[in-house]
């Protein structure tokens, strides 16, 4: 349902799948900073084997050991922290999370580490609901994106389906503030594309008629451009698949609707 192709495969770079991935678990930071734990032993003997120069750069130990202080952080309730923090306190400790994974995630590939990469963005996404529970803003997408397209390539349950479309959508209203006015539109692999086209396809293979029209009303709002290619591609898809009547024509008639507009 995407311009890479015909079926309802998530969009984003090839990445080896996380097993033992439950969605009622992804807020939750304790199992966040332990998956964490359990991944960056190999990431870390793996640059200390590399003897990389790094200059200037801020190395994995230091990515590490910044991360686990925000863990720290994190893991109280925020009920409990200091009342004298500044009011946009959760937004920047959620975000300073967020871009140091991603910077851990870039050290992981660099150094042939796929899995600890895949497992730093899906970390990424925990930190994202955890924003979403505070009700703060999200400005850094790539990351989260490319967790959540591997924890929904791995995931064919729809009620887990459904779980994730909903954080999809969640999170597509908290990053609206940063990336509505899709300033980066002339880039098909742009996080915000990808992930209004990954919460449409999720919603589908979830078979959730009202987190489809959710979705539908996103594309059609936020990518008015992109949204013909995901609304005729969707419509093969839900031809040619196992889909119940209902869903079918919700996508049917989106296509159908877009289409009327288009003449």
């Amino acid at each position: 349902m995407h311009g890479e192709g015909s079926d309802d495969t998530i969009i984003v770079k090839p990445l080896a799948p996380l097993e033992e991935h439950t969605l009622p678990a992804l807020a939750d930071i304790r199992s966040a900073k332990n998956r964490f734990e359990q991944e960056v032993q190999g990431l870390l003997a793996r640059f200390a084997e590399s003897r990389i120069a790094t200059g200037e750069q801020i190395t994995p130990p230091q990515l590490v050991d910044a991360l686990r202080q925000l863990f720290l952080i994190l893991e109280k309730d925020t009920s409990q922290w200091d009342p004298d923090l500044p009011d946009d306190e959760a937004e920047r400790i959620g975000d300073l999370s967020i871009g140091l994974l991603q910077d851990l995630a870039t050290w992981a590939e660099r150094l042939g580490e796929r899995r600890a990469k895949a497992a730093m963005e899906v970390i990424s996404v925990s930190i994202a609901a955890w924003l979403v529970q505070e009700q703060q803003p999200i400005h850094t997408l790539e990351p989260i994106v490319n967790g959540l397209a591997i924890l929904a390539n791995a995931e064919h349950d729809p009620a887990a389906l459904s779980s994730l479309a909903q954080l999809m959508g969640a999170i597509v209203n908290a990053a609206e503030a940063d990336y509505g006015s899709d300033l980066e539109s002339s880039n098909p692999e742009r996080p915000w594309r990808i992930l209004l086209f990954n919460w449409g396809i999720t919603a589908t293979r979830a078979q959730e008629p009202q987190l489809m029209e959710q979705a539908f009303t996103a594309l059609r709002k936020f990518l008015p451009a992109d949204a013909p290619l995901f609304f005729q591609e969707g419509r093969q898809q839900v031809l040619q698949g196992e889909y119940r009547p209902e869903v079918r024509k919700v996508m049917l008639d989106a296509a159908d609707q877009l289409g009327q507009h288009l003449h």
